[in-house]
């Protein structure tokens, strides 16, 4: 065989084996889809949206897709790897805890609290926990680290987790029936990027703005039942600037259709229950804001703070973390293809020619 011949068929090779790892390289295994948001009571809905962050309820995500693993566990073994804000009893230093960034803050155990801030001074608030191993007594043990928010450096944060940010969220309430004395509750957080130095900082709401103070808590708390007792009427059913989490979501085969009446039953024609109150052992919930996304990758903030706050806790155990996704696959660049088509055509003419040599 002639040296042309042979470097040519190399070469061919080569394209081969590009091209066949473009197209097979495996994405994580261990992580989570996150879905392309598509919010709202749509039939093809999968979230719906709460100012600046859609949130998904896993328990919807595994009726509309069964095999995608949205059966998530969330015990604090299982949630070890990743990076905790906050966990039933949880220990400053658990999660994945390696860089610039907070230890874990401890949430209420069962019944021991009925409000929990990370606002120190509030109600239910608990002291700004310390980076792991360290040696300082919480707060400003870094760079843009504050008492009254759980803080991480962006770069940590991208080493950790990377983009999309998705926050999970375990839901522990006890009780036999609908609302806020049983297993319903109030959720509230607010996300905040800063620049070193100082400067102009980005804002990002889960729920509404407060319009008095820095926190939902520092207002008294809305009635049980709002301004209204059907659950269903969205546009009268005011809570302020609260999230209200209930404990069911109304089903229409996969289509979500509202949320239960006060008495937790589905009023919607043939709609079905379907619990999202899945224990601390099971993610309930994934949130994530798309335009926070956009701005943690402009380069342009060097620290991210969050702060979370809950109310009417009745049962305690609740829990959050960050965690990587993946997202949805993309059909094939047709580079790979060509490139692969281009492989094959070289090894086969070489072959001829070889033949006739």
């Amino acid at each position: 065989m002639r040296r042309h011949t042979k470097k040519t068929i190399q070469g061919a090779l080569t394209c081969l084996t590009t091209a066949s790892a473009l197209m097979l390289a495996p994405a994580a295994a261990s992580a989570v889809e996150l879905p392309t948001a598509n919010c709202g009571t749509n039939l093809t809905s999968n979230c719906l949206r709460a100012n600046d962050f859609n949130v998904f309820s896993l328990a919807l995500l595994d009726l509309q897709k069964p095999t995608g693993g949205y059966d998530l566990p969330a015990s604090p073994g299982q949630i070890a790897p990743y990076t905790i804000i906050g966990q039933n009893n949880g220990q400053e230093g658990a999660g994945n805890l390696q860089g610039f960034v907070d230890g874990t803050y401890a949430t209420p155990s069962n019944n021991t609290a009925s409000t929990f801030s990370t606002i120190t001074s509030n109600p239910g608030g608990v002291a700004d926990p310390k980076v792991a191993n360290g040696g300082g007594s919480g707060a400003n043990e870094f760079t843009g680290d504050s008492e009254d928010s759980w803080d991480i450096r962006v770069n940590t944060l991208k080493s950790l987790n990377g983009t999309p940010v998705v926050f999970f969220f375990s839901f522990n309430e006890t009780g036999s029936n609908s609302g806020l004395l049983n297993t319903d509750l109030l959720i509230w957080g607010k996300v905040t990027l800063i620049k070193d130095g100082g400067g102009a900082s980005q804002t990002f709401y889960l729920g509404g703005q407060p319009t008095t103070g820095d926190s939902p808590l520092d207002s008294p708390l809305p009635p049980t039942t709002g301004t209204d007792t059907d659950f269903t009427d969205q546009a009268n059913y005011d809570y302020g600037p609260w999230i209200y989490v209930h404990a069911g979501i109304c089903v229409v085969g996969t289509q979500f259709v509202g949320f239960p009446n006060s008495s937790g039953v589905c009023t919607f024609g043939s709609s079905q229950y379907v619990n999202t109150n899945l224990g601390n052992d099971t993610a309930a919930f994934m949130v994530n804001s798309p335009e926070l996304d956009a701005a943690i990758q402009s380069g342009g903030y060097d620290t991210m703070q969050v702060t979370w706050e809950m109310a009417y806790l009745n049962g305690g155990g609740e829990s959050a973390w960050i965690a990587p996704v993946t997202t949805p696959v993309k059909v094939p660049e047709p580079a790979p293809l060509a490139l692969l088509s281009l492989g094959l055509g070289a090894l086969a003419w070489n072959t001829r020619r070889n033949k006739k040599n």
